[in-house]
């Protein structure tokens, strides 16, 4: 029996010998993998990140076919015809730093990743069929960028003081900080007053969008055309480093022109205006009409082709015009007619001191080439306009003594004639008293025979 026992103390003995021995045995491989580096340090989003280590073998015996192996989750993922392990065939024992083996991986960043610190768990395999684990961290910052998205206004009128914004967005993953917007035209022909041509923004979130405004002026005596806006962004990220964006953006100088319209007056049955353009343009393929409009008509053409009409000059458009008043009232309805008789009772020509008003539209074509329309107001005297009873328009005051010279010629006229046949009549009477003495069957017929026969013989 007491054989027995000691046999047992002997057999546990030598089982914990050899566990010990088996553990000594382990202990003589001991492989740790450290991170030396990534790059870019810290990772940012959309873009690969390269991380370094170095495994080394602290253990007594040598270590051959090591594997480590990466696990990487959001917002890390394994990069194409990129491995996640890597074996290291040979790793001698009791390595130091200087003779360490170094193995390095690529990591893609989620293009939406958040700032913040992120883990990846590494797996070791030492080569015995033991393998351990460890965590290491990864820094990620989102990307700067900065996008000048939009421009208030594509064209500017010459010689105007004009608004003009423009929206800077933050499209990247990082906030900006100190930002400071430029912009510049080459030709010198758009310039900012009442400022400069910066703009400080202090800080732009993510998504954010800001406006920065300026008041602009276009140089009058400039082309119209198209022109080059330069578009300089500087800002800073989160260490302070500075960044810049050029970009080129263009706006159109010109367009747009305005007319003045004037009563010049009326003769032989014609009404005249002048057209003047008074913009800071030239007007191309002017045509001037009058539209349908209460109390007035036209009549024959109602459109007078111009043609060109540079800035600063004006010409005259001319028009068969006529009043409606007192033409409205014909064919109507009684509850119509007196509604109209009481309009025409309070139409320009009831009183003497009241204009009347006649709408005029100007079409031309632009500098940009588009085709515009703008209607004008004249006022027309009515001590210089009337109109008959039959609704036509009669000339001014002068035009009404030409015509009263013209009636007065003419009545002289059939008065001159009435007096040329009175002395032919009285020459007649006293040639026929005179032969009817000689001979009492003379008649006027005879006269009138012997008239033309003399004549003949002559």
């Amino acid at each position: 029996m007491k054989e027995m026992k000691q046999m047992k103390q002997i057999l546990l003995a030598m089982v914990l010998l050899i566990l010990v021995m088996g553990s000594a045995a382990a202990d003589d491989v001991a492989i740790v993998a450290d991170m030396v580096s990534q790059t870019p340090d810290p990772a940012r989003s959309s873009e690969l990140v390269e991380i370094r280590f170095n495994v080394q073998n602290l253990g007594f015996d040598d270590a051959k076919n090591v594997i480590i192996e990466l696990d990487p989750e959001y917002p890390f993922a394994q990069v194409p015809g990129e491995s996640l392990n890597k074996t290291i065939p040979y790793l001698r024992s009791r390595q130091t730093d200087e003779d360490a083996a170094i193995i390095k991986f690529k990591l893609l960043v989620d293009n939406s990743a958040p700032d913040d610190v992120y883990e990846i768990d590494i797996r070791i395999w030492d080569g015995t069929g033991t393998s351990t684990t460890k965590t290491i961290d990864i820094e990620v910052r989102g990307k700067e960028y900065a996008q000048i998205i939009t421009i208030s206004k594509a064209n500017i009128d010459l010689a105007r003081e004009e608004s003009l914004e423009f929206v800077i967005t933050n499209t990247g993953n990082s906030p900006l900080e100190n930002m400071v917007f430029s912009w510049n035209d080459p030709d010198g022909v758009v310039l900012p007053v009442y400022s400069d041509n910066t703009k400080y923004v202090k800080h732009l979130d993510v998504g954010e969008s800001v406006e920065v405004s300026y008041t602009v002026i276009a140089d009058i005596n400039a082309d119209p055309g198209l022109y080059q806006m330069d578009l300089n962004l500087r800002f800073e990220d989160y260490e302070s480093t500075t960044g810049e964006i050029d970009t080129t953006a263009g706006i159109f100088v010109g367009g747009e022109t305005d007319f003045d319209v004037a009563f010049s007056g009326s003769s032989g049955g014609e009404t005249s205006f002048s057209i003047a353009n008074i913009g800071s343009v030239s007007a191309n393929s002017v045509t001037v009409s009058i539209p349908d409009q209460r109390g007035w008509g036209v009549s024959g053409i109602d459109t007078v082709i111009i043609g060109n009409l540079n800035k600063g000059d004006y010409t005259i458009a001319s028009f068969n015009l006529q009043s409606e008043a007192g033409g409205d009232l014909q064919g109507l309805p009684e509850e119509d007619s007196q509604r109209n008789t009481k309009l025409n009772q309070t139409s320009p020509f009831s009183s003497a001191n009241q204009p009347s008003v006649l709408n005029i539209e100007i079409s031309y074509t632009d500098a940009r080439g588009e085709r515009r329309t703008t209607t004008k107001e004249v006022d027309i005297d009515p001590s210089a306009m009337g109109s008959t009873s039959d609704g036509s328009v009669y000339g001014s005051k002068a035009n009404v003594s030409g015509a009263s010279t013209q009636k007065t010629s003419t009545t002289t006229m059939w008065a001159g004639i009435g007096i040329v046949a009175l002395i032919v009549l009285v020459f007649v009477h006293k040639k026929y008293r005179k032969e009817r003495l000689n001979d009492p069957d003379y008649t006027y017929k005879k006269m009138v025979g012997d008239f033309f026969g003399k004549s003949k013989r002559k």
